[in-house]
């Protein structure tokens, strides 16, 4: 077997595998023997038919399944010798397969550029800031947490108010027809702004229970729901029930419910250490943020189209996954996936390049995943994951973790090496 591997561009290889005539008579033999033992021809017992009758009706049929099995057997080998290593499926074109002769095929594949980073080294990420956490932030998260612990009173001495809650039939139609979701039956809503669809919550403000009201309204040409984008949509409203939210007080027993707190005084460390490690998280991603421009800025190199591709994919498995836990589709938001991959393929190219920048400055600098790192990273996994360590190892190789591991220390050495600036 001759392998030869050919550059097409810096992202793309084109690898030339030529198999010699004795191997390619041996496969064409091996085949026809294989195919007599099982065909039946009239005339002629299992096992007896001549082979220029085998040749006559299947000649196409074994010289494509030859050619399979020699692309199968030789494409992983012929990488190994030309030191090849694609991240792409091949595109594969065969030559002719004939006895007596070489048979020689094409893949083309695409590969990891090879980047020599420039400018990691000193970035400037601006001057050192002090990080505190004031009462005023304690006290908005504590009407955050009386938000989410609020209960709803039923409401009969007056009309609907913003902030309230309803118990609503609606029936929207566009031109006489109905719309998704234009039909609801005991539609139980919060009435603000984003309510059903924009305008509505100002109709039905001051409405009763047991009021039915008739209105139109006018949809914004950017509306989530395209079915009605840039349409007036009629709507009839009966308001069955109104519900007003009563916010708890914010005393010793109000602590007890929220969690495992003996007073309001041990809530507020609590929610003031949760604010600062929040606030510590956020300065941190802005100064990773400040590092990934500077290196995308520094280092431009031509991206792999499979691992765009790829980061794509991984982006809507994450939204499809937490749409799922919140019993949602993509059709329920009035998305397409088309739509979703143009929206991230911006963000996915960078995550993309940003990798590939982390990944060649842990080899430019020698950094190597050790036992002790697969053993954090799994047992940071069972803690988001809720699973125990031997379940995420036999889930999860040390090679799927390889590469995140040198991306965070790679990470972790720019900015022990940043520089802090004085403004």
């Amino acid at each position: 077997m001759k392998v030869d591997l050919a550059h097409v561009s810096d992202i793309e290889k084109r690898m030339t595998v030529v198999i010699p005539p004795e191997t390619v008579d041996d496969r064409i033999s091996t085949a026809y023997r294989e195919l007599r033992k099982t065909v039946h021809l009239k005339g002629f017992r299992p096992g007896k038919a001549p082979l220029p009758l085998l040749e006559r009706y299947f000649k196409a049929q074994v010289e494509e399944d030859v050619i399979s099995r020699i692309v199968q057997d030789t494409y992983p080998k012929a990488l190994e010798e030309v030191h090849a290593a694609p991240i792409s499926q091949p595109k594969i074109e065969n030559g002719v397969l004939e006895r007596g002769k070489e048979f020689s095929y094409t893949a083309v594949f695409e590969i990891k550029p090879d980047i020599t980073v420039q400018g990691y080294h000193d970035i400037e990420i601006g001057p050192q800031q002090e990080i505190t956490v004031t009462d005023d932030d304690v006290a908005r998260e504590l009407e955050l947490l009386r938000e989410r612990f609020a209960t709803l009173k039923d409401v009969t001495d007056r009309g609907i108010r913003k902030g309230d809650f309803a118990v609503l039939d609606i029936n929207g139609t566009v031109d006489g027809a109905s719309f998704k979701h234009g039909t609801q039956k005991d539609f139980f809503i919060e009435v603000d702004d984003t309510a059903y669809i924009p305008g509505f919550a100002d109709q039905i403000v001051g409405l009763e229970a047991g009021a039915t009201t008739s209105f139109r309204l006018t949809v914004p040409q950017d509306f989530s729901l395209s079915e009605i984008a840039g349409k007036t949509v009629d709507v009839t409203v009966k308001v069955k029930t109104v519900k007003e939210k009563v916010l708890p007080q914010l005393d010793d027993e109000f602590a007890k419910d929220v969690g495992d707190y003996q007073s309001l005084d041990g809530l507020k460390e609590k929610l003031r250490q949760e604010l600062l490690d929040r606030k510590k998280y956020q300065a941190e991603s802005a100064i990773r943020e400040k590092i990934y421009d500077t290196l995308l800025e520094k280092n431009p190199f031509p991206l792999p189209r499979a691992l765009l591709e790829e980061q794509l994919k991984n982006m809507l498995y994450e939204t499809d996954r937490m749409l799922a836990s919140q019993g949602l589709t993509l059709d329920d938001l009035g998305q397409s996936t088309g739509q979703l991959v143009e929206r991230y393929r911006e963000p996915a190219e960078r995550q993309a390049r940003i990798a590939l920048l982390l990944e060649a400055i842990a080899r430019q600098e020698g950094i190597s995943a050790g036992a002790e790192d697969f053993e954090k990273e799994y047992q940071k996994i069972a803690d988001q994951t809720r699973l125990d360590v031997a379940t995420v190892k036999a889930r999860i190789s040390t090679d799927m973790l390889t590469p995140r591991i040198l991306q965070e220390k790679a990470l972790n050495f720019i900015m022990a090496k940043a520089k802090r600036t004085e403004t």
